[in-house]
């Protein structure tokens, strides 16, 4: 699974009209992607739809960039898969 593609579904499915190539591990969630703080919780909710896994509302907090959902995302898939 390719871990980057899911989670630029879902910015694609929260904010249409995003350019996809902007979507890149170093974007920053507020400055890049013009992503606020509910519209990262919506985006959880559409990577908890997709890759069937809980994200908890603190693990989001955190989180700043494309990568840190990466890495938050492959860590739980790692224990799933254990």
């Amino acid at each position: 699974m390719n871990v980057l593609e899911e989670v630029k579904k879902a910015i694609v499915k929260i904010q249409p009209g995003i350019d996809a190539d902007k979507i890149i591990p170093a974007a920053r969630f507020k400055e890049d992607l013009e992503i606020d703080s509910l519209s990262k919780v919506e985006m959880a909710l559409a990577l908890e739809d997709a890759l069937d896994m809980t994200l908890q509302d603190a693990e989001l907090e955190d989180i700043k960039t494309v990568q840190h959902v990466i890495d938050l995302i492959e860590s739980r898939l790692k224990v799933r898969n254990a």
